[in-house]
């Protein structure tokens, strides 16, 4: 016996509802947002994905989706109306908690990557959802030292936590010249994993490494007994510098880069 075919319409009806439910998350969420929109749904990030592409949305996930996103479900069954229910932008700074406010600047940043939230010393909630990691943000020039000093703290780098390897050994640096320009121009905020140290496993990275005492961010290559601090773009201003591997005290690795920003708005 053959078996029933899915009428036609059906078929049309789950497909415009898989591509307006990808169309929100990517304005919401960005291109590559999927996993983050799927752990807030308690969902593992492939079966988000499965809803994506025409795999039949169950009702709790389709109401969970409408809660997370402010989605209007006139417009997500049959593609009328308003795309959402009310904009998020609706909402005056004087209603959202320092909470609401930091979620909503990592929001943002989700949807656009070159951008950073810092916090001020003096704004940080005392308290911060699990989610959330506050990263100490030093100048460039402070970060060499054995010790740091807290009264340098310029401000707080908000981050999601699964951002970070290590969130309690990082600290961010603001650059303070162009020899990673275009990765890193100057004036970008370098996230440095601390107690990432070891120039054998950090070759082909990014790092921070103290050379005669002066902080710089380098990519770091290993050959032979010697690694190489190299900028991003080569010249006399910034040259090639090869470090003995044997001379531990001709330069130190502070730690490696895992996350950077090449633009910051102050909160």
């Amino acid at each position: 016996m053959a078996r029933k075919k899915t009428p036609k319409v059906r078929v049309n009806v789950k497909a415009s509802l898989s591509r307006r439910l990808r169309e929100i998350r990517q304005d919401l969420f960005g291109d590559h947002g999927g996993p983050e929109l799927a752990r807030r749904l308690n969902l593992p990030a492939r079966t988000w994905y499965n809803y994506e592409t025409g795999v039949t949305v169950p009702a709790e996930v389709l109401l969970g989706f409408i809660e997370q996103t402010g989605a209007n479900p006139m417009y997500l069954i049959s593609g009328e109306g308003q795309k959402y229910r009310r904009s998020n932008d609706e909402r005056t700074l004087s209603e959202l908690s320092p909470i609401e406010l930091i979620r909503r600047g990592l929001e943002k940043l989700e949807r656009s990557s070159s951008e950073v939230v810092v916090v001020a010393p003096e704004n940080l909630p005392s308290q911060l959802a699990s989610d959330f990691a506050a990263v100490s943000l030093y100048p460039l020039s402070e970060i060499g030292k054995a010790v740091l000093d807290p009264s340098q703290i310029e401000g707080y780098i908000m981050a999601y936590r699964h951002w970070l390897p290590n969130p309690a050994q990082t600290i961010g640096a603001r650059l303070s010249d162009d020899a990673m320009h275009p990765i890193l121009p100057i004036g970008s905020v370098a996230a440095i994993d601390r107690s990432m140290t070891d120039p054998l496993q950090l070759h082909g990275r990014i790092v921070a490494a103290c050379l005669d005492g002066v902080p710089i961010i380098r990519w770091l290559e290993v050959s032979g007994r010697h690694m190489i601090l190299r900028p991003n773009q080569q010249g006399r201003q910034y040259p090639l510098v090869p470090v003995d591997l044997e001379d531990p005290g001709s330069a130190v690795i502070l730690g490696r880069v895992v996350w950077s920003w090449s633009r910051f708005s102050d909160s």
